[in-house]
């Protein structure tokens, strides 16, 4: 007999097997085949990280079936206990699986760059002519599913637990890609006990929550706080990271400032024109959009006649990158003062300051508790042994500490020429006494 089971081989979640005689399972299965889907082969999970971690090439697409492996995992660890939420299992599924589907090349770097949100691109192609609706609006027997996907995404769906599944301090996007970048890395800042999470899941009905139950599972969630903050020091914020950032950022800036002075300089296909100038840029344009689409730009950005544009771009390709400087205080006074300087230190050297040096910032949090606010709606809560539930930060002492940290961190970024004045540029960097 012919058999109708499809089967994922992942380094992270080993066999992922999904049977097509099961039409939730079959629904996924041609989701994973649409051209929509499909494109997240060539866009990388990591960006340019691996211009710092050799090994960093996996693909939104990989992540994409972990991400929906994960939700399946949390979804037969609850229902064993609370069958109520099988209701919602083809929803919550598709919406893990499609919930990165709008990402662009190099997926949070140009984002950034560019200033967009893959997720209102990821609705946008969900409920637009495409594939991937198509296909969701197929199976009558979950009638409105694309719909229901966007509103998940939105976090507009009742009940709300279902999007935190999706979208939230603890969901199955970042349980899959921590483990998943942290292997691909080759580092183990981001391993945590996954399985121990998802069998100390529940669900709270009344308060339209997701629980985390008993001091087991309390100390698991610890563990991958852990790690989301040791990923995001050692790896998402690795200052060579933010310098190719910073680096891709001004090939971008005088790629447009080349386009717009003079079209000859530089080329340019249509895609990239929308994509860089056309605030209202449609879906099937945006799909073309991909990591080949924009690295054959730098490839040929190497060659043009805009002088800026092609060293920016051959070093780029070459990986002879920028390099980063952590600016030791948060004065935004200071900040300046260091950019000027060093911007100064560039034109003496004959390299256009607009393009050789800049400053890149992060932000990061790794739990984040504000009573009161939007946020909490998502915060970590935990059923005590008292009986009570109670967020995470107020039973755990280092995640209490974790939640009041400043984690801002400015970082000069620069051409290797001004690197032998580098000194005198971070004599202006030191606070004063």
């Amino acid at each position: 007999m012919k058999s109708h089971k499809r089967t994922y081989l992942d380094p992270v979640h080993q066999d992922i097997v999904l049977d097509g005689d099961i039409p939730e399972q079959r629904l996924i299965i041609d989701l994973i085949d649409s051209k929509e889907f499909q494109r997240l082969r060539r866009i990388q999970q990591l960006g340019i990280t691996s211009y710092t971690f050799q090994g960093a090439e996996g693909s939104r697409f990989t992540h994409s079936i972990g991400a929906m492996y994960v939700a399946y995992k949390f979804l037969n660890s609850i229902t064993a206990s609370q069958s109520v939420i099988n209701q919602y299992a083809p929803l919550i599924l598709v919406s893990a699986l499609l919930h990165d589907i709008g990402h662009g090349p190099f997926s949070h770097v140009t984002e950034k760059i560019i200033n967009y949100h893959h997720e209102d691109w990821s609705c946008r192609i969900i409920a637009g002519d495409t594939q991937v609706h198509k296909i969701l609006e197929s199976y009558k027997e979950f009638p409105n599913l694309a719909q229901s996907v966007v509103q998940v995404l939105q976090k507009k769906y009742i009940p709300k637990y279902v999007s935190q599944l999706i979208s939230s301090q603890l969901d199955c996007d970042r349980c899959d890609y921590l483990l998943r970048d942290s292997y691909m890395t080759g580092t183990a800042y981001g391993q945590f006990a996954l399985h121990r999470i998802a069998s100390a899941l529940a669900v709270d009905e009344k308060e339209d929550r997701i629980l985390i139950v008993g001091k087991k599972g309390q100390t698991a969630v610890e563990d991958y706080l852990f790690a989301r903050y040791a990923m995001y020091v050692q790896v998402y914020s690795h200052k060579k990271n933010l310098a190719a950032r910073g680096h891709l950022a001004s090939i971008v800036k005088r790629a447009k400032f080349a386009w717009q002075t003079k079209k000859d300089s530089c080329f340019m296909d249509d895609t990239m024109q929308a994509w860089l100038f056309d605030k209202n840029i449609s879906v099937e344009k945006y799909l073309l959009l991909d990591d080949v689409l924009l690295m054959y730009h730098i490839k040929r950005w190497c060659e043009a006649n805009d002088v800026v544009l092609a060293d920016l771009a051959k070093r780029f390709l070459n990986r002879q990158l920028f390099k980063a400087y952590r600016i030791p205080a948060n004065d935004p006074t200071l900040i300046k003062d260091v950019h000027n300087k060093a911007c100064l230190v560039a034109k003496e050297k004959g390299l256009d300051p607009d393009y050789y040096v800049g400053v890149e910032s992060t932000d990061f949090r790794p739990y984040e508790h504000e009573p009161g606010s939007a946020q909490q709606q998502a915060s970590i809560m935990v059923l005590g042994e008292d009986g009570k539930v109670h967020d995470l930060s107020a039973l755990s002492l280092p995640i209490g500490a974790m939640v009041k940290g400043n984690y801002q961190t400015s970082w000069l970024i620069y051409s290797p020429e001004i690197a032998d004045s580098l000194d005198d540029i971070a004599l202006v960097a030191v606070p004063a006494s």
